[in-house]
């Protein structure tokens, strides 16, 4: 395996954005390139800038701006906050809080919680693995019971249930209603190729997994974490140890936003190989969104009930 790669420095944060027009220019050629086709005419010419605006015109006078279909449209935060706070998000591995970036960027406790929001539902959009596993290869599931779901005052929190996929350092996961056969054997189904050996511990809604097609290894916990042949569900139990980690440092997350705390782990998790790599990623990458994919994205991390995501 590679060794990790650095996370970007302050400094060298600073001297390649050093103010709101490099951050807008950095943006443009991510998405439209040195000489994009028009979307307009379709034909290939030069861009320039309005003046006073953030939107460019092609020589055919069709206008764009690239901020139009990502989280940043339309924003009153400056993109020198945005870009900060996505070198913030990217650097740290134990979780973002909404007070760090409120104190950081000097805004407001709504709009820092907004920022944050905005910015795990980026993360949300971005490519992860459709299945995993397939010939030859181990795929080691496990669900969790975190008690990080904020309750009312005076109580304690409630919980919520996650189910995780794990094989060859890639992860996929999400909240599930239940342990079930009926939830947990679907799921898998759906997201497992064929041919694969799974782990398991001995939880009975894993138990008709090999009529299923797969190669089904189950580990007894109440006797050793392994079944004495190498197997083991450690690989997916690290992801908790992370998951739980950064949860921590939220204190407590409302169910309506849990599962964009979900993704933000999950993405990271998926990178921790390529740090420098994260903020690349979160700069340079538009998924389109608009507010009516929010659901979208949110039955990516939440299979309750399963849908084909």
């Amino acid at each position: 395996m590679a060794g990790k790669s650095k996370p970007l420095g302050i400094a060298q944060f600073f001297e390649r954005f050093p103010n709101e027009e490099s951050c807008l220019q950095h943006i443009f050629d991510a998405r439209f390139g040195t000489h994009p086709p028009c979307p307009g005419c379709g034909k290939h010419g030069h861009w320039s800038r309005i003046k006073g605006t953030k939107k460019w015109r092609h020589a055919c006078g069709k206008h764009v701006s690239p901020l139009k279909g990502t989280v940043m449209y339309r924003s009153n935060l400056s993109l020198m906050a945005w870009f900060y706070a996505f070198f913030l998000f990217s650097n740290t591995s134990t979780g973002m809080r909404a007070g760090f970036i409120r104190r950081q960027l000097g805004i407001g406790h709504n709009s820092s919680h907004r920022l944050c929001r905005m910015i795990r539902v980026h993360m949300a959009a971005m490519a992860r693995p459709d299945k995993l596993g397939g010939e030859g290869k181990t795929v080691h599931i496990d669900e969790v019971h975190l008690r990080y779901i904020a309750s009312t005052a005076g109580k304690p929190n409630d919980a919520v249930i996650v189910f995780g996929l794990a094989c060859e350092g890639k992860v996929l996961s999400a909240i599930v209603p239940d342990r079930t056969s009926g939830t947990l054997i679907p799921n898998i189904v759906a997201r497992v190729m064929p041919g694969s050996k799974v782990v398991t511990d001995m939880l009975p809604g894993y138990r008709t997994l090999g009529q299923h097609g797969f190669d089904h290894v189950q580990v007894n916990h109440s006797v050793a974490f392994h079944d004495f042949r190498g197997h083991s569900t450690n690989h997916i139990e690290a992801y908790w140890s992370t998951v739980r980690r950064m949860l921590r440092s939220a204190r407590q997350v409302s169910r309506i936003h849990m599962w964009s705390f979900l993704a933000e782990i999950e993405f990271k998790y998926n990178r921790r190989q390529e740090k420098e790599a994260i903020f690349e990623e979160l700069i340079s990458n538009f998924p389109y969104y608009d507010s009516e994919e929010n659901r979208v994205l949110e039955s990516r991390f939440d299979w309750s009930p399963m849908e084909d995501n």
